[in-house]
């Protein structure tokens, strides 16, 4: 009996030694690493352990996470044994709340009228069936037999005052009843709508399935700590996008580098810290290696489909608004601050990442956020060019340099001039290497005049050759109050044909292309100024073709 008790006690000792705690923890999601595919997410939570296992519950987790990548570390005097990801389901034996006392002492109250009326109804409508079932007996009853006359008019008297009171007394108990009905009507509303609002307000919750990251860990004894929890999330990604600025023709541009931050995750990211990060997770880090190249015949029925490849794209904006009561003068405040004041560039070895040094709220509502990254100022050589024989007005072209050293990866660029926007232009260093021209717009205070001085045609008595020569005049008028360095363009034609001849004769000292024709002046034009510029070139061929001059 002694050795029963030992062993029962014993293995109740055992139970309670391995028996499981389950601690709930509230967590904050305090940071965001946003990638260009992906976002890892920080959690932070502090708990108190019991002595022996304990299983820490972080509740509300994305559905939308990489198990895999699931990382945690803490402090405390305590071991993490385990980490997993899982799907919880509540108990669905929810009761719903308790209706209050008070509403079902007035539902109670409104169903005893209804049927104190439902009772005088039902007798008003007795009262009907007597008066109606008179009225019936009355009218049946009309037989008056007699030959006095006098006799006669009392039984028609009686008839009609008998009848009339039936009918009287008829239209009161009718009356009656609709008001009756109508107060009814008005009861019965009133409780159907109080059903109606307690089984929306008082019923059982439904039950939602739930994401849980379960970490497991051991104590020596009971103890506090702190622990944190990160790991990766599909369905959020970040894009840039640029503003190019030019205030006017003797300021740099400013470039105003941002980017449009998008989740769906199902967490919201509340008052975070954010960072955004070239990398991307999801993309192969294996090095690629090259197959055999095996030749063979070509076989027609064989073929290779060729993996399209992608390039990241669309725009993936979080707004805070503040109200002061700032009583100042509009020209004593100063501009106000972006958060691309507050953000820091980290290069390393394969990504560049921006720190957001102030807190951002991006919730999951998969719409594009605008987080301000960075502002930079870019020195620009401003000059206008005209194409004459095209348009008459000026085009003021800013040209750009030393892009290489800002990193910045492809996306389309706003592009605004003293305040005007003038339209979008694409930013990508691979292409356009160091140096970029954007186009600022039109200047109708430059405008250039293009006309036809001369048209001369000389051809040989005896030969086969026709000549003839063009003189063009350029009138330049620059109405600006100030000197401007300007490009015109223009032309001659290119033979495509050997017997054709075209030769410049003359150019006004511009730069002249032989291979494309193109003529070309550069000069810084005074302000409130006209020049005259002129060229002369000729064109030879057989006089027995014709030829296309414009």
């Amino acid at each position: 009996m002694n050795k029963l008790f030992a062993s029962i006690v014993f293995i109740t000792s055992l139970n309670v030694s391995f028996a499981i705690n389950e601690t709930p923890v509230n967590s904050k999601i305090n940071k965001v690493t946003v990638f260009l595919n992906g976002a890892q997410v920080f959690r932070k939570a502090t708990f108190t352990l019991q002595k022996g296992i304990t299983e820490v519950i972080f509740d509300s987790i994305s559905s939308n996470i990489n198990s895999n990548s699931i990382q945690v570390k803490g402090k405390g005097n305590y071991i993490i044994l385990d980490t997993k990801y899982k799907l919880y389901q509540p108990p669905s034996s929810y009761l719903p709340p308790e209706i209050p006392k008070n509403i079902i002492a007035q539902l109670q109250n409104i169903q005893d009228s209804l049927d104190v009326m439902n009772f005088d109804l039902e007798e008003l409508n007795f009262k009907k069936e007597v008066l109606e079932l008179e009225k019936q007996l009355l009218i049946n009853n009309n037989s008056i037999k007699s030959d006095s006359l006098a006799l006669l008019k009392d039984a028609m008297s009686f008839f009609r005052e008998k009848y009339n009171n039936i009918n009287t007394t008829l239209i009161k108990v009718k009356k009656e009843e609709y008001l009756l009905n109508k107060k009814l009507q008005v009861l019965q509303t009133r409780l159907n709508n109080i059903n109606n609002s307690n089984a929306q307000k008082y019923v059982a919750m439904p039950t939602y399935q739930k994401y849980q990251i379960v970490v497991t860990v051991s104590a020596e004894e009971t103890t506090a700590g702190t622990i944190d929890l990160n790991y990766l999330v599909n369905e959020a990604s970040w894009s840039p996008t640029y503003d190019l600025r030019a205030n006017g023709i003797n300021e740099p541009i400013e470039l105003t580098y941002r980017a449009n931050v998008y989740q769906n995750s199902g967490e919201n990211w509340d008052n975070i810290l954010l960072k955004l990060s070239t990398n991307n997770p999801n993309k192969s880090k294996v090095k690629p290696e090259l197959p055999v190249w095996y030749l063979n015949y070509y076989n027609p029925s064989a073929y290779y489909n060729e993996d399209r490849k992608r390039s990241y794209g669309g725009l993936a904006k979080s707004a805070a608004s503040m109200d002061g009561a700032c009583q100042m003068k509009e020209e004593e405040l100063s501009p106000a601050q972006t958060s691309a004041f507050y953000a820091t560039m980290n290069e390393n070895l394969t990504n560049i990442e921006y720190d957001i040094s102030i807190p951002y709220t991006i919730p999951s509502d998969g719409q594009n956020h605008l987080v301000a990254i960075k502002n930079e100022n870019l020195a620009a050589k401003y000059q206008y060019y005209m194409v004459p024989k095209l348009d008459k007005d000026a085009f003021l072209v800013a040209n750009m340099k030393g892009f290489e050293e800002l990193n910045l990866l492809p996306a389309a660029a706003n592009v605004y001039f003293e305040g005007t926007f003038i339209g979008v232009t694409m930013l990508n260093s691979d292409v356009m290497g160091d140096s970029l021209a954007v186009t600022l717009g039109r200047d109708e205070r430059i405008s250039i005049r293009r006309k036809l001085l001369k048209k001369e045609e000389k051809g040989e008595f005896l030969g086969d050759e026709i000549m003839k020569t063009f003189t063009y005049e350029l009138t330049l008028k620059n109405n600006r109050p100030n000197d401007v360095d300007i490009i015109i363009e223009d032309q001659i034609p290119v033979a495509s044909l050997e017997e054709i001849k075209v030769i410049l004769l003359s150019s006004d000292k511009a730069n002249y292309t032989k291979e494309t024709g193109m003529l070309s002046w550069t000069f810084n034009m005074p302000a409130k100024q006209n020049k005259l510029m002129e060229f002369k070139y000729s064109v030879k061929y057989n006089k027995d073709k014709q030829i296309a001059l414009k």
